[in-house]
């Protein structure tokens, strides 16, 4: 990502970042700037969601906004050869902010080439260092599988029975190894995203796999977090199946994951599902950070986080929803993130929804 520090250390134009005015490594900024301008309009307008990406400000200078991986710069203080609004005299001694716009233009497409190239590279790391999960993953299973067998040589006529009578500590480490063996799943996809559809589809029922792993997590959230998570069926309607890919089992992982990393101590995340005509509704509630509006969509994106998630968690690296986006795309669906509408400050009601389509 073309973060600040990145930014600062190639960029040829001062520049301004969230507001703050920066000196560029060959270039300061323009005295106007730093001493008589008081209004920083070039920031307002650029903020307003003005679609032009040059602009002229009330003291005459050329701004010019760049967008980088949801980073905004705007190069400030600068004189195109075209400005015919800075006096000469006012120009003659202003000759080092005086700039060709083709230079600007290849400067852009410099930062764009540069930003290929870093996210061609993130990839491949980190795509290299999930590789090397493999051999986890297996002793993983192998633990799970040990786990089983103890469970059962139990007394009870069903793995059921002997799992609900074995005590509290056998059902909480079975529970954990189901967790962890499920989630290490998500490797596969991270690696090869085409394993999504592999396999024959199959029919589940949506209500029924987030009831599953909402018993997975029951211990963890209330242990990491104290939070409590809820499921319901809202209209009490019978939630037919779908014909849907292992993936799909992801999904429930994902959002309730998602929901207890970002979830306020002692909340409650709430899971409602209902069926309406042929589809299955889920929505997963829960308080915490808001995302920014310019992020409600970037947050589908590989390796994207917003900074208010960043601020509240260090867990995570950006890949959970880009994965169930992918999931849900290959299903014929789309996930979509909301906020509460008459919320005010930094943290509140999210809301995570998708609908699947039943038999």
């Amino acid at each position: 990502m073309m973060e600040l520090q990145l930014f600062k250390s190639i960029s040829r134009y001062p520049f301004i970042y969230q507001g703050v005015l920066f000196d560029s490594i060959e270039l300061q900024q323009n005295k106007t700037c730093i001493q008589k301008c008081k209004n920083k309009d070039c920031v307002r307008y650029f903020t307003n969601g003005c679609q032009d990406t040059h602009f002229i400000c009330s003291k005459g200078f050329d701004c010019f906004l760049f967008s980088f991986d949801g980073y905004d710069y705007i190069l400030n203080g600068l004189i195109t050869k075209s400005n015919n609004i800075i006096h000469r005299s006012r120009k003659d001694v202003r000759l080092d902010w005086i700039v060709d716009l083709e230079s600007i233009l290849l400067f852009e497409k410099k930062l764009n080439e540069i930003s290929k190239y870093i996210k061609i590279r993130e990839n491949e790391s980190i795509e290299k260092n999930f590789a090397m999960f493999h051999d986890f993953k297996t002793s993983m299973n192998i633990f799970f599988t040990c786990t089983q067998d103890i469970i059962n040589s139990l007394p009870g006529s069903s793995f059921e029975e002997k799992l609900e009578n074995s005590g509290k500590s056998y059902k909480d480490l079975f529970n954990a190894l189901e967790l962890i063996t499920t989630q290490l799943g998500m490797i596969d996809v991270i690696i090869n995203p085409k394993s999504i559809s592999f396999g024959t589809k199959r029919e589940i029922n949506i209500f029924k796999l987030f009831h599953k792993i909402r018993l997975l997590f029951d211990h963890l959230a209330i242990k990491k977090r104290d939070v409590t998570i809820e499921l319901a069926n809202v209209d009490g309607a019978y939630i037919r199946n779908s014909l849907c890919f292992e993936s799909i089992e992801f999904i429930p992982l994902i959002l309730l994951d998602n929901a207890l990393k970002y979830s306020a101590p002692g909340s409650v995340v709430k899971i409602e599902i209902s069926q309406h005509y042929n589809r299955a509704k889920v929505k997963v509630k829960s308080i915490g950070p808001f995302v920014c509006d310019e992020n409600k969509h970037k947050i589908f994106e590989k390796y994207v986080r917003d900074k208010s998630a960043e601020e509240f968690s260090k867990e995570g690296i950006g890949m959970g929803l880009w994965i169930a986006q992918q999931i849900l795309t290959t299903h014929d669906s789309q996930i979509s993130y909301s906020k509460d509408k008459n919320a005010c400050g930094k943290i509140g009601l999210n809301i995570f929804e998708f609908e699947l389509e039943t038999i």
